[in-house]
């Protein structure tokens, strides 16, 4: 390591940095000498720095984008041969609702969770139960299937409805 007396500019070579105060041998001088910064340090730096910003934009071009989508994927209507009684492990009647959903924009997106309905015959909500889709993520134009048993009791319902639950 190389330091330089401050009032005379005396060099010295040493092997490692002093952790205290040194005396010049040509003029006396006392000083601390500083610590230079590495140009591996600095390069480190800004290279994180670099990487930090780039990381920074490519969030807020993500969620510019998702937020600003006029198109999002798709349920399928529902109808008789998506909807089914079944029996459970316990002989109880269950309704099955399956569907797909399809990606209609030519980006890749996000899916929310799934929110099936249920009505009775004066259209009041008997139950409303949310899903976890089958995928996170749905391509452009693709389509992916769901398949859901409700726990609602199936003799009072009269329709189903189900929608893409959209974060807030």
């Amino acid at each position: 390591m190389k330091i330089v007396c401050d009032f005379c500019k005396t060099e010295y070579t040493l092997n490692k940095r002093p952790n205290m105060s040194v005396k010049c041998a040509v003029c006396g001088h006392v000083w601390t000498p500083r610590v230079p910064i590495s140009q591996k340090t600095l390069i480190k730096f800004i290279a994180a720095l670099c990487a930090f910003i780039s990381a920074c934009i490519f969030s807020f071009v993500v969620i510019v984008n998702f937020n600003n989508s006029g198109n999002k994927p798709l349920i399928t209507k529902l109808d008789e041969k998506n909807i089914h009684l079944v029996s459970d492990e316990n002989g109880n009647n269950r309704i099955f609702v399956s569907g797909d959903i399809t990606n209609t924009t030519n980006d890749i997106y996000g899916l929310p969770n799934i929110v099936v309905i249920s009505y009775d015959d004066k259209d009041n909500v008997l139950s409303r139960q949310t899903f976890i889709p089958p995928a996170t993520l749905i391509e452009a134009k693709t389509t992916i299937t769901f398949n859901y048993m409700l726990s609602v009791n199936p003799t009072n319902v009269k329709r189903l409805t189900v929608e893409l639950k959209e974060s807030k």
